[in-house]
């Protein structure tokens, strides 16, 4: 089964924090043909793309999507073969030395290895490794300064169920907020939704602070945060698209939760084949936490990811980042029931509520015998 061509193209895309451009401007080219589909850059440069059906009903939902992954940017050659460069983002120290490199200049790759690690910071927290700051890499060439380098890790594949790319997290994610725009204009279908396009995710969220205090989503608009997250011994690839109710610092929406729980059921319901799951991913934070602070109603869809961050810990090496392509194409699936979803997330929902009073109705007596 091939790829659909907007993934296949947009997992091959580079990009690291702050060097998102290529990304960033393959989303606006394809959401440029797609009708009823504005798009708008914030202040911060953080893309926002709006569809309204004329005759929407239900309020307006918001998903966002990081468009950075970790990865190096060049600062400067220190002779002919040995480049000192940046690290954007969490990678654990022990995988640098030796790993290939890839550098982006000029429409192609420039190859290159990582001979050490020549700065690290503090750990982040008790029982946390250092955190790689620079290194030095041995290059083919001179690389500008500014360059974007990515691990040297294949392009997309997909073998069987297994989606694998250099970076899954987060353009997997952001594929399937396109994936939804597409299918909303193409069918010209009733409803609302923001997706917000944020950079900078992967050194601490500062694409969606920016966004936050620039109001680049309406207070009014509840947020779906979109990840692909470590996965853990409960929460499986392949067992579907993962609700997030919360991360390692934050529990989020309790009535969004609910809401997207009941859709989910109601997919699965009418569609045998349609799985999905309901976790607490506490093995990092995501941008739900930061919207969630800061007064937004959030939760959390995500995919069960391998290799994250590209850290292969059973071989100790680099290497690919994978996902179920099913478990994609039911976020996907979700996301669409969600802004389709006539009550919309406005609508307290009440099952859970009515189940507990009705178990106190029923012994109520027993307590005052």
């Amino acid at each position: 089964m091939p790829l659909p061509r907007p993934l296949r193209e947009l997992l091959s895309l580079p990009t690291a924090a702050f060097l998102e451009t290529s990304v960033l401007e393959y989303i606006e080219r394809s959401c440029r043909g797609m009708a009823g589909v504005t798009c708008r850059h914030d202040r911060y440069g953080n893309l926002l793309a709006h569809y309204r059906h004329k005759a929407a009903s239900a309020a307006p939902l918001a998903f966002v999507a990081h468009t950075d992954h970790p990865g190096f940017a060049a600062v400067k050659m220190l002779n002919g073969t040995t480049l000192v460069a940046e690290f954007r983002g969490g990678v654990r120290p022990e995988f640098f030395e030796g790993s290939g490199v890839r550098f982006w200049t000029s429409e192609r790759w420039i190859r290159g290895r990582v001979v050490k690690l020549s700065k690290t910071l503090p750990p982040s927290g008790p029982g946390r490794p250092r955190v790689p700051k620079q290194a030095h890499i041995a290059v083919r060439q001179a690389v500008p300064p500014g360059t974007l380098g990515m691990w040297d890790l294949p392009g997309p594949a997909l073998r069987g169920d297994r989606l694998s790319a250099r970076a899954c997290d987060d353009l997997a994610g952001v594929g399937a907020m396109l994936a939804l725009l597409q299918r909303l204009s193409r069918g010209q279908l009733r409803g609302e939704v923001y997706c917000l396009f944020t950079r900078a995710e992967e050194v601490g969220f500062v694409g969606a602070m920016g966004a936050i205090r620039a109001r680049t989503i309406p207070k009014r608009v509840p947020v779906v945060s979109i990840e692909t997250s470590s996965a853990l011994v409960n929460a499986r690839i392949g067992d579907g698209p993962i609700i997030r109710v919360g991360d390692r610092a934050v529990i989020y929406s309790s009535q969004l939760d609910a809401f997207c729980t009941r859709v989910a059921q109601g997919i699965a319901a009418r569609r045998k084949s349609f799985t999905f799951q309901r976790k607490l991913m506490d093995g990092g934070m995501c941008e739900a936490a930061a919207f969630g602070v800061n007064g937004y109603a959030t939760i959390g869809i995500c995919l069960a990811l391998g290799n994250y961050h590209n850290m292969n810990v059973r071989r100790g090496k680099i290497a690919s980042e994978w996902v179920s392509y099913r478990d994609w194409q039911g976020m996907v699936d979700l996301f669409e029931a969600l802004v389709l979803d006539e009550a919309g997330p406005a609508v307290r929902e009440t099952s859970v509520k009515q189940r507990i009073d009705g178990i106190f109705e029923e012994h109520e007596a027993l307590l005052n015998g």
